[in-house]
């Protein structure tokens, strides 16, 4: 809790590496994204140096413009790996845009992308995503808020219930099943995750499981997994459905 308290404060002080002082920085990229010219403002009274020397997530506000609609929002801990080794010399810094890609076991993991849009809800229109860069836990994995798009409007809407508050690089999105599962005690090793699925046309609480690791203190096998626990949620209430024991787990 301390550690990820450290990282969230360090994210919004929002240390800079560039050499004029008292000035924000203005990045654009050089490709549309969905149709949107995106710019970003990064809000700092603290530059220092004269090239990006790291990726640290700074507080930033990024603007979509499509034609006459413009949207705005806020990204406390907001970082591209493309600032690396960009001037900031100049007025404003020109980089690409990095894409996303969905991982191969359905996550996050491994995004390079600062920003995307993605159908996180499975209702065939997909939403804006913000990555908190290495604003999470003790793996500093990435956080991310999801934003509902008014097509018609263009006005975005934070996604403030669960499962889409807690959204981070270990995600799973299941879209055959539509379900979404959240991983707990994102630590050394994992503690479980909440499994969220539809339940009259709304996300709802459907499975918890839960990893337990303390048979694996002192044995001499490796690797050696959890045992497993999967409870049921029904009427709220949770239910042992079935565990998974590890094979060596006497």
């Amino acid at each position: 809790m301390i550690r990820e308290l450290i990282i969230f404060t360090y994210c919004l002080i929002g240390l800079m590496s560039c050499k004029q002082a008292d000035s924000n920085i203005h990045v654009h990229y050089s490709q549309k994204v969905n149709g949107y010219d995106v710019s970003v403002e990064i809000l700092t009274d603290s530059i220092r140096d004269e090239y990006f020397s790291d990726i640290v997530g700074r507080e930033a506000v990024l603007t979509f413009r499509k034609g006459k609609h413009e949207m705005t929002v806020v990204n406390p801990c907001y970082a591209d790996k493309n600032l690396i080794e960009s001037s900031c010399d100049k007025k404003t810094i020109e980089i690409d845009y990095t894409p996303f890609n969905m991982s191969e076991d359905n996550t996050f993991a491994g995004n390079q992308s600062p920003f995307f849009f993605f159908d996180v809800d499975f209702d065939g229109e997909e939403e804006l995503l913000l990555c908190f860069w290495e604003g999470m836990g003790y793996r500093s994995y990435h956080a991310y808020q999801a934003y509902k798009l008014d097509v018609g409007t263009h006005q975005l809407s934070p996604m403030q219930e669960a499962p889409f508050n807690e959204l981070n690089d270990y995600t799973e999105f299941d879209t055959i099943n539509k379900t979404i599962s959240i991983p707990q005690g994102v630590g050394v090793k994992m503690g479980g995750k909440k499994v969220y699925g539809l339940v009259d046309g709304s996300f709802a609480l459907i499975e918890r499981v839960e990893y337990d690791w303390e048979h694996t203190q002192g044995v001499k096998y490796e690797p050696c997994a959890p045992t497993i626990y999967h409870y049921k949620i029904v009427n709220g209430t949770e239910i042992l459905d079935r565990i998974e024991k590890c094979p060596n787990d006497k």
